[in-house]
């Protein structure tokens, strides 16, 4: 089965001149996707002409005659831009013409889009950023939520680790993802009020909760999943980009 992705080529720091050159990279790596790659039409048909070995049976452009910048509140790109790179892009997802959307533009402008555009699943209240960190098995753990919720009710917590159970059952085949829930010790007594509820709802789910997790957990791979708020799990990750920056600089010196 072909699956049909459409790129955000107008997302991220640099745009076009990245974005165009990384999706036809991704198609030679690729066999079976098709790509619709969303921005101004004659900018893009531009850096297509630029390259090399197109395959054009498989790429179709999109055009979108707006743009949202990084630093643009979510309100303005969802109300202000209607006609945005990263809007017609998710509104393809929804009208079925594509299974995938890709944007690596403003993360507050996507989520925003993605929840008035796509609507949520029953049960879920709130998307997250999820992402998966390698861990010393030699697997990976996926976190969740990086940034997306700040603040967080103990519900939203047991619907993050329903959302990552999810995830993880779908991309690794696992049946019953273990989750863990990060607080500051593994005893049900730690923590703030948000997360000894959350504990609770996760304990009386249907869900394979390990418990509390600490910060090291992640990268020991103690649980498949990791669970956390937005403000917590976006300190986290910054941390640990941070410190593999600082590692990968002494290494090569």
């Amino acid at each position: 089965m072909t699956v049909r992705i459409a790129i955000d080529c107008m997302g991220g720091d640099h745009g076009l001149p990245v974005t165009v050159p990384a999706a036809l990279d991704f198609l030679k790596q690729v066999a079976d996707v098709r790509l619709l790659l969303v921005g101004p039409k004659e900018a893009i048909d531009q850096a297509l002409a630029k390259a090399k070995q197109v395959d054009a049976s498989r790429i179709e452009v999109r055009h979108a005659s707006e743009v949202i910048a990084m630093d643009d509140p979510p309100a303005t790109a969802l109300r202000g831009k209607r006609d945005s790179s990263m809007r017609v892009a998710v509104e393809l997802v929804k009208n079925g013409e594509a299974d995938a959307c890709v944007s690596a533009g403003n993360t507050g402008a996507l989520m925003a889009i993605s929840r008035f555009v796509l609507k949520m699943q029953p049960g879920i209240d709130r998307p997250a950023i999820a992402t998966q960190l390698p861990n010393q098995t030699g697997g990976t753990t996926t976190m969740l939520d990086l940034g997306a919720n700040v603040d967080c009710e103990p519900q939203h917590l047991l619907q993050f680790a329903v959302m990552g159970s999810a995830l993880v059952t779908a991309l690794e085949g696992k049946e019953r993802p273990s989750v863990g829930l990060l607080n500051i010790g593994e005893e049900v007594i730690k923590g703030n009020d948000t997360v000894k509820q959350a504990a609770e709802l996760l304990r009386a789910s249907t869900l394979n909760f390990h418990g509390n997790v600490e910060g090291n957990d992640i990268y020991e791979g103690t649980t498949d999943v990791v669970v956390c708020d937005g403000f917590v799990g976006n300190v986290a990750l910054k941390t640990s980009e941070g410190l593999a920056r600082m590692l990968g600089g002494f290494i090569r010196e």
